[in-house]
């Protein structure tokens, strides 16, 4: 499981006696000047920046690789990029070519090679959707279709994304999903969390979104004036997050093809 390490909470034995001998064959932390302003715990050499404590990982190839092994490969993490891979690591570890070396992991990691993301070409230049003033005024709504059907019967994903924040939920359901059951999802993961959101924007066409809301306004008991917003691309930031929970959900397919709704959660957390 991925567990970030904290000073006050004690690293596995197996991972602190690799960083202890890797300490001893690395004549870097033999000079004074290198180490003055670290400082020793329980063995292992620390350095803080601001509130963050980070354990320094000697020179050491197959340490360091083990180490963003456990932050790419957790089921919690859902094999996330290099810029996210580094920012996971940093809460714990510190080594100078930290960047470099996730980016050459990530970019040998067959599953996220095989699963990802095919950039298609663009539909041209759109009006740039205008930003909200409030979490939950404008949602995204879009699904991810095509997926392994599982054993509860689901093959696609509704993924709901606030447009101001960028927090993610997902809801698994098929490819026939209607209007009215994508309304009850929609009501059930957004609505009785965070409100009545002011508009939707969707990939999907102006009859499926009016009778989607038609069908909402019932479940909420009144009638509310929703602007609903045809787009074929969304906004660049809802774009970037969709692809990533694609690349995170076909990556969780790829392991367990029968059980990837059982990992949305999971996905929800690592987003």
């Amino acid at each position: 499981m991925l567990r970030f390490w904290t000073p006050d909470v004690p690293l596995s034995s197996d991972l602190a006696a690799r960083l202890k001998n890797a300490y001893a064959g690395d004549s870097w932390f033999a000079l004074p000047g290198n180490v003055e302003h670290l400082h020793k715990q329980n063995g292992l050499w620390l350095r803080t920046e601001g509130s963050t404590t980070q354990i320094i990982v000697p020179n050491d190839d197959s340490l360091r690789r083990d180490i963003l092994s456990r932050f790419h490969e957790d089921p919690l993490a859902g094999h996330p990029g290099s810029t996210r891979l580094v920012e996971l690591v940093r809460r714990s570890f510190w080594w100078s070519r930290l960047a470099r070396d996730a980016e050459n992991f990530v970019q040998t990691c067959s599953l996220c090679q095989r699963n990802k993301a095919l950039s298609g070409r663009g539909h041209g230049l759109l009006q740039p959707l205008p930003v909200p003033d409030t979490p939950w005024e404008s949602v995204s709504m879009d699904f991810m279709v095509a997926l392994p059907k599982t054993e509860g019967g689901y093959d696609s994903v509704l993924v709901m994304v606030d447009r101001l924040t960028k927090m993610v939920h997902l809801a698994p359901t098929t490819s026939t999903c209607t209007a009215e059951q994508t309304a009850r999802l929609f009501f059930d993961n957004v609505v009785w969390l965070h409100g009545v959101p002011k508009n939707v924007v969707s990939d999907r066409g102006g009859q499926f979104t009016s009778k989607f809301w038609e069908a909402l306004c019932k479940l909420v008991g009144m009638w509310v004036n929703l602007s609903t917003a045809y787009h074929p691309q969304s906004d660049g930031q809802t774009e970037r997050t969709n692809r990533t929970l694609g690349d995170m959900l076909r990556n969780f397919a790829g392991r367990t093809p029968l059980v990837w709704d059982t990992y949305l959660t999971a996905a929800e957390f690592a987003i």
